[in-house]
């Protein structure tokens, strides 16, 4: 396969597969936002899991280590909550992908937790909208 990319060759029937889909993040968005991300994910799946020990110091740093000072989703906070249709549906989609268990109904800080991924991801999507169909080119 020399000469060949890894990516080419590891497709299957047509379809992208995560180096694909990996290297159309990387050209399309900038390494922070990636990292942000990847990032508040960590911080998100840290708290699920201190809550359910009820490690309450494990759950402060968790909640503090999001990153609550991104002006980029701060802004796009309130145009997510105003959102309906396509893009929201999308944005909602990729949360539910990416975590798929649903804040506890008694727990503020888990809720506000999700809440700013999914500004996260809607800032991303109205830069870059999200493609979840994997036979559009």
């Amino acid at each position: 396969f020399e000469g060949v990319c890894r990516g080419c060759v590891l497709r299957h029937r047509g379809r992208p597969i995560m180096a694909d889909i990996a290297k159309g993040l990387k050209e399309k968005l900038p390494p922070a936002a990636v990292a942000g991300l990847v990032s508040d994910l960590k911080m998100v799946a840290a708290y699920d899991s201190a809550s359910a020990w009820q490690e309450k110091k494990a759950m402060d740093l968790a909640f503090n280590g999001l990153s609550w000072h991104d002006p980029n989703v701060a802004e796009s906070l309130p145009k997510y909550l105003q959102e309906s249709g396509s893009s929201r549906a999308r944005v909602d989609y990729a949360f539910n992908v990416l975590v798929p268990r649903p804040a506890d109904a008694k727990d503020s800080r888990q809720q506000m937790m999700h809440m700013w991924l999914k500004a996260r991801l809607a800032f991303y999507d109205s830069k870059f909208p999200f493609q979840f169909n994997p036979y559009a080119r």
